[in-house]
């Protein structure tokens, strides 16, 4: 059981943390149900990272939000910058969660 180390959980955690504020700042304005579901979702994954820090936790997290992402979430909810911030923060996560998972291997 190999952990990731203290900066790289809060780096993740941090990711996470700027896509619900944009989820909800993009909520202000636009009711679809989609973000409704991103933003339960997003709160879901920070909650779960909090308390999970093993290589392994962190890479079958990595995967489901991979998975979310480009099976449900890479679409455009609306034009702005909020929404291009919000897949920008989605791609972010992957990358930085799968380069600390390999790391770490």
């Amino acid at each position: 059981m190999k952990n990731i180390n203290e900066k790289e959980h809060e780096e993740l955690l941090e990711i996470l943390e700027e896509l619900i504020y944009t989820i909800k700042k993009m909520r202000l304005s636009n009711n679809d149900t989609l973000l409704l579901n991103n933003e339960l979702e997003a709160n879901e994954w920070f909650d779960y990272l909090k308390n999970h820090i093993d290589v392994e936790e962190v890479h079958s997290l990595e995967v489901a939000i991979s998975d979310r992402f480009f099976y449900k979430y890479d679409v455009q909810i609306e034009i702005s910058e909020l929404d291009d911030r919000r897949a920008e923060l989605f791609k972010l996560f992957i990358a930085k969660a799968c380069e600390i998972c390999n790391k770490s291997k």
